[in-house]
């Protein structure tokens, strides 16, 4: 049991890191543990595909969040700034329009 908490946090730890640190420190592990050259390399492989997942999955949540918290306090996007921008250009020309129809 001690072992997989210890492969467990391992793994979250390896995570945060790039995949060329967690190929280093996967080789420790290995090293450290006197395991077999393929079992060795399965590790590895298996170590670097599951960073690059909790990778993804971590951004992924930390955008969802990003963008609900945004929301909840109320700022805006950059693609509803831009409407918000063009349809003040519209109104604009409609005035300067109306503006000139009077003259």
């Amino acid at each position: 049991m001690a072992d997989l908490k210890r492969v467990f946090y391992a793994g979250i730890g390896l995570a945060l890191k790039g995949k060329k640190k967690i190929e280093e420190a996967a080789k420790k592990f290995v090293e450290n543990n006197k395991t077999e050259a393929d079992e060795g390399k399965k590790f590895i492989d298996k170590a670097v595909k599951r960073a690059e997942i909790t990778k993804d999955d971590l951004s992924k949540k930390i955008n969802e969040t990003v963008k609900t918290t945004a929301s909840k306090i109320g700022f805006i996007t950059h693609k509803e700034v831009d409407n918000l921008k063009n349809e003040i250009e519209k109104l604009k020309s409609r005035l300067h329009k109306s503006k000139k129809e009077k003259k």
